[in-house]
């Protein structure tokens, strides 16, 4: 028995490794100094792009990596560096999944000939008209500034293209600047599979994004549950302490992402939940397998709970799936939780 249940369980945790491998491939093209590096930044929440003042920085393209989605920034299109008739060739753009295209004054006939040529693909496009901090025009309001462009643009690229107008300078709130717009528009734009992924990565610079990303997390949770149902793997905590841990740590890691934090971020109180963190971490042993299992017994069902016979010489409290879920759902609560204050206090201080 022990044997089938370490196979099942490698079994799932490979399954669901691949999952997390599949990730979203955004693109974004523009003319060199529109800002698609800063504009990354912000997506992500952290400074995970080169940034420089110079107008030619992109001459390759530069690829970020971030654990549900990959951004691709390109190099401008039909220029000296990188002609048109050798660019699809090299970059090969009809790979990914979402293409936004930023520029930062008048949007340039290149980039009006690439979306072309993508757009007859069928892969789907969103405008930035980024540093619109920029904007100013004494003769007319911002309003109307904003309407001549998206007039212009509809002009050029057609009625149907949504555009969304940014700021990546930090001198006011991001709900101000038009990230979090940008970010609904992306997840409206991407397959409903894709969506959830995207909004856990999503940096959420509004108490509305952060419940977005709750619900991402516990969408994920009850796929982490069916995957391992469809390998087979019926999970029993106390059944094998290392791979307790290699099944918790790696829920635990999905949430945490979901939110953004770091594992020393959740600092769980309590005896049990020390057990719980534990055994994330990857520390086994009987002592935090027990810790688990009074945790499990104190909080779960009558239903919920079943004896497993002596495994390893002593006697020990194993649990199923369902325990498992509460188990998730439980630090979904936590980081949920920390989440929510950590952004009431960056709201707080300017800088969300």
């Amino acid at each position: 028995m022990a044997g089938d249940y370490k196979h099942l369980a490698s079994q799932f945790l490979q399954a669901w490794q691949r999952e997390r491998d599949h990730k979203i491939k955004i693109c974004l093209f523009g003319q060199p100094g529109a800002g698609k590096s800063s504009l990354i930044n912000e997506l992500a929440g952290q400074r995970v792009a080169r940034v420089s003042q110079a107008t030619d920085t992109t001459r390759e393209a530069q690829i970020v990596e971030c654990p549900d989605v990959i951004y691709v920034d390109l190099p401008g299109y039909d220029t000296s560096l990188f002609p048109e008739n050798a660019y699809f060739s090299t970059f090969n753009p009809l790979q990914y999944d979402l293409f936004l295209c930023v520029f930062a004054g008048k949007l340039h006939q290149a980039d009006v000939d690439f979306f072309g040529k993508i757009a007859r693909t069928g892969r789907v496009c969103l405008f930035v008209r980024n540093k619109c901090d920029g904007l100013y025009d004494p003769s007319c309001s911002r309003e109307e500034l904003e309407a001549k462009i998206r007039r212009d643009l509809h002009h050029q690229v057609g009625p149907r293209e949504t555009l969304v107008f940014t700021s990546c300078r930090r001198n006011r709130p991001a709900g101000e600047r038009g990230i979090p717009e940008l970010e609904r528009a992306m997840g409206a734009l991407l397959p409903e599979a894709q969506r959830d992924r995207f909004f856990r990565h999503a940096k959420a610079y509004t108490e509305e994004a952060l419940q977005v990303k709750r619900r991402a997390a516990e969408r994920s949770l009850k796929k982490f549950m069916m995957l391992a149902a469809a390998n087979g793997l019926n999970p029993v905590i106390g059944m094998d302490a290392a791979l307790d841990s290699q099944i918790l740590k790696s829920l635990y890691r999905a949430v945490r992402e979901a939110f953004g934090l770091s594992e020393k971020e959740v600092l769980p109180q309590g005896p049990a939940s020390q057990a719980v963190k534990k055994l994330a971490e990857g520390v086994t042993g009987e002592r935090v397998t027990k810790g688990i299992t009074w945790l499990l017994r104190k909080k779960a069902t009558g239903k919920t709970a079943k004896v497993i016979p002596v495994i390893g010489g002593a006697a020990v409290m194993g649990f199923n799936a369902a325990s498992l879920y509460y188990l998730g759902q439980k630090y979904i609560d936590d980081c949920y939780t920390y989440a929510l204050e950590r952004l009431q206090a960056e709201i707080r201080m300017g800088d969300a």
